[in-house]
């Protein structure tokens, strides 16, 4: 049983990957920042692990966790083709990016690639805990909720609760103990859809669905609004659509409309040579002009 996980043709970087999207400071993902390691706590088969990961070399990532199955590294891996979409084609992309002189480099860099989470119901929680507020108070949100999920067996890492258990902690202990205020109906809503069986987010998360079709399905969950589900659709695949919202804008002002502020027909435009991939192209274009530079 190897302990490497061998990488599509396409060069993949885990860090610059990782930081692209906040999703790395959010449980059940832990940074180790001088390791260059990603900690994983999951549950690949019936006990909670906690997998460790760092690239080994340009085609390779080096997963590590002691004592595991035949059987669970088999659904580690599974679960980090998911979580760092590795089945997506980009080459499309890259051919875009090749006549784009600040795009140019994204292939050689290992860029282009969004973690998501293991499934939709972790990305729709988070990211209910992330509209309208500061990305340091999303992840005091998120990791205080993440205190009801179990403990990988070492260290003081967790798994992020499954919804029944969000839903036994209660609507009282989300708002005490998460600060999430409005958003725990919301929040509660979600845990009881999973809770009841939402084949549609199974499809979902299966790849079944694609294009526009994402937008109607993650809009349809309480608290997600056209801009979020914009968003989330690009998590899963589909960059037709950027989510324009207040930072994109002041992004967009500064950097390519001289100070004015652009609509959103505007920003959209300003990507139409992309076509479907103009959602990717503004955010790895955002990433590499430290448009957003994580605190690690």
């Amino acid at each position: 049983m190897s302990d490497r996980l061998y990488l599509p043709a396409v060069p993949f970087n885990l860090e610059a990957v990782v930081k692209t999207h906040g999703w790395f400071q959010l449980a059940p993902f832990y940074w180790q920042e001088r390791e260059k390691t990603l900690c994983w706590v999951m549950r690949p088969a019936a006990k909670v692990r906690c997998i460790s990961l760092r690239q080994a070399d340009r085609r390779s990532v080096k997963m590590s966790c002691p004592g595991l199955s035949e059987r669970e590294w088999r659904a580690v891996i599974v679960k980090f083709h998911h979580v760092f979409n590795l089945g997506l084609d980009l080459s499309p992309f890259y051919r875009l990016c090749a006549a784009d002189p600040f795009l140019r480099p994204l292939r050689q860099r290992g860029l282009g690639r969004i973690q998501r989470s293991e499934s939709v119901y972790e990305d729709v929680f988070k990211s209910i805990c992330g509209t309208n507020t500061l990305w340091k108070q999303a992840v005091r949100m998120v990791g205080a909720v993440a205190e009801l999920g179990d403990l990988a067996p070492s260290g003081p890492f967790r798994a992020f609760p499954a919804p029944e258990v969000v839903l036994k902690a209660g609507k009282r202990y989300l708002i005490d103990k998460g600060r999430v205020g409005y958003r725990a109906d919301s929040l509660i809503a979600l845990c009881e859809r999973m809770v009841q069986g939402d084949t549609e987010a199974e499809r979902v998360q299966n790849g079944e669905v694609r294009g526009p079709e994402l937008l109607t399905f993650f809009a349809g969950y309480r608290g997600i609004g056209k801009i979020t589900a914009r968003y989330l659709a690009a998590l899963y695949g589909y960059f037709g659509e950027l989510a324009v919202d207040s930072a994109v804008i002041a992004y967009m002002a500064k950097t390519h409309f001289g100070g004015r502020r652009p609509t959103e027909k505007e920003v959209q435009d300003h990507y139409a040579r992309f076509g479907e991939w103009r959602y990717l192209a503004y955010w790895m274009e955002f990433v590499l002009n430290r448009g957003w530079v994580p605190e690690v």
